[in-house]
C-alpha cells in the first residue's frame, strides 16, 4: 500500500484561506482531494497501457473510496485509491489459440495449457495443471500485479504537487465566491 500524506505550508495557503469561513475551507479541502484522487487514477490507467489487456478490464479495478475526517492521528478529508492486483483469468483477454505445446492469448503463452471439452461449465476456460500430474489444475492467469506497482512508483512522486496546486485553485474559487464573482 502507498500512503500520501501531505502537510501543507501554512504561509502559501495562509493569504488566500485568511477570510474564509471554516466550512468555506473545508469544502475548498474536500474539493481538492478529490480531484486528486480522481487525478491518480486517470494518471494510475493511463500508465497500466498494455496493447494484450484491455481497458475495460483494467478500469473496473480502480476504486476511490472517500474518507470522512479521520479519527485520532493527522485527521483530514482523505480518499482512498484502491487498485485490485489480483491476477486477470486468460481467457478474458481473448480467444485462447492452441500451439504445439500449449496456448496463446494475445502475446501470453501459458505452457501444458489446455480448454476442457466436455465438462459444458469448463467449456471456453483455459486451464493449466499447478504439477506435472494430471491434477490438480487452475485457470490459467496473467499476473499484473507488476504492472500496478510500476504504475504507482511514476505517478507517486507528483502527487503533492498536484494536491497543492489543486488546493490553491480550489481556495481561490472559495475567495471568488465569497466575493460573488463566482
Amino acid at each position: 500500500m502507498i500512503d500520501v500524506k501531505i502537510d501543507f505550508d501554512e504561509a502559501a495557503f495562509g493569504q488566500l484561506s485568511r477570510n474564509l469561513t471554516p466550512a468555506a475551507l473545508l469544502a475548498a479541502t474536500r474539493r481538492a482531494v478529490r480531484k486528486t484522487a480522481l487525478w491518480v487514477r486517470t494518471h494510475l490507467l493511463r500508465q497500466l497501457r498494455d496493447p494484450d489487456i484491455k481497458r475495460k478490464i483494467i478500469v473496473h479495478r480502480v476504486r476511490l473510496y472517500d474518507k470522512n475526517w479521520r479519527a485520532g492521528g493527522g485527521g483530514g478529508p482523505g480518499v482512498k485509491v484502491w487498485f485490485g492486483v489480483n491476477a486477470i483469468n486468460a481467457d478474458t483477454l481473448g480467444k485462447p489459440r492452441a500451439t504445439g505445446d500449449g496456448y496463446m492469448v494475445k502475446s501470453f503463452y501459458f505452457e501444458q495449457a489446455f480448454m476442457p471439452t466436455r465438462n459444458a461449465q469448463l467449456k471456453n476456460k483455459l486451464y493449466q495443471r499447478t504439477t506435472k500430474s494430471r491434477l490438480p489444475i487452475q485457470r490459467a492467469k496473467v499476473e499484473i500485479d507488476h504492472m500496478a506497482n510500476d504504475a504507482f512508483a511514476m505517478i507517486v512522486d507528483q502527487i503533492p504537487g498536484r494536491l497543492q496546486e489543486l488546493m490553491r485553485q480550489e481556495l481561490n474559487y472559495e475567495v471568488e465566491k465569497m466575493l460573488g464573482r463566482a
